[in-house]
């Protein structure tokens, strides 16, 4: 089991630290009750609590991404039609949670103990989870894709060489970045791609801003998994 995030950061810049490299189970509100959520300061305790719509992941860690629903699925969508714009507004309108999920209630129920959008999260410039080297004329993508806390699903990875390219290359990327090698698509034609938002950073290196796993159902998210930096 993964540990249990803190749940009592002291100042918004930890509380945005606290979901770095976390896996997040990516769940659905309505956006009224999302936006009537009193989550003003990250010490406030339980400020309340988001009934969800289906489907419904759950988190080992205690902490979520809530997407409004409108949005819901449609992540993936817009991820993979590398539609920065709606990708912006799922950044804004989206709350990062570290809550505890019930599931006893007759719709499924997030009782929310600290919160913060996406967008102000990022803007907080917390540090990467873990940063790679590439460019120095080995392979990086073993050392990328075998990072511990990118292990959120049973076969996918995060990068592949085609995307890894993309994302080295351009001043930002969102899009697929990982697909079923051709060689096995036969064999794994059910195992569904991974999506990455990247930017160049002020150093020269590439930091992975946002990274979304689909397994079966279920969405997981990482905020911030990775940086990769000249050799």
């Amino acid at each position: 089991m993964l540990p249990r995030v803190a749940m009592t950061p002291a100042s918004v810049a930890e509380l945005a630290r606290a979901f770095v490299g976390v896996p997040l189970g990516v769940v659905f509100a309505e956006g009224e009750e999302m936006a009537a959520l009193v989550v003003s300061t990250p010490s406030a305790s339980a400020p309340g609590t988001l009934t969800l719509e289906e489907p419904v992941a759950s988190s080992n860690t205690d902490a979520y991404l809530v997407l409004p629903s409108d949005i819901g699925t449609e992540i993936v969508d817009i991820l993979a039609d590398s539609d920065r714009e709606l990708l912006g507004e799922a950044m804004r309108d989206g709350l990062l949670v570290l809550g505890e999920l019930n599931l006893e209630h007759d719709a499924p129920r997030l009782r929310v103990e600290a919160a913060l959008s996406p967008r102000k999260a990022l803007g907080e410039d917390p540090p990467f989870a873990a940063s790679v080297a590439v460019g120095g004329g080995g392979d990086p993508l073993p050392a990328i894709n075998g990072l511990p806390h990118l292990q959120v699903t049973m076969l996918s990875s995060l990068v592949d060489d085609e995307s890894l390219e993309k994302m080295l290359r351009r001043r930002e990327y969102a899009g697929t970045s990982w697909r079923v090698p051709a060689e096995v698509r036969d064999q794994l034609e059910s195992v569904s791609p991974t999506y990455a938002w990247s930017k160049r950073q002020m150093d020269g290196s590439v930091g992975v801003e946002f990274a979304l796993f689909v397994e079966d159902e279920e969405l997981i998210a990482l905020l911030r998994p990775v940086r990769l930096t000249p050799p």
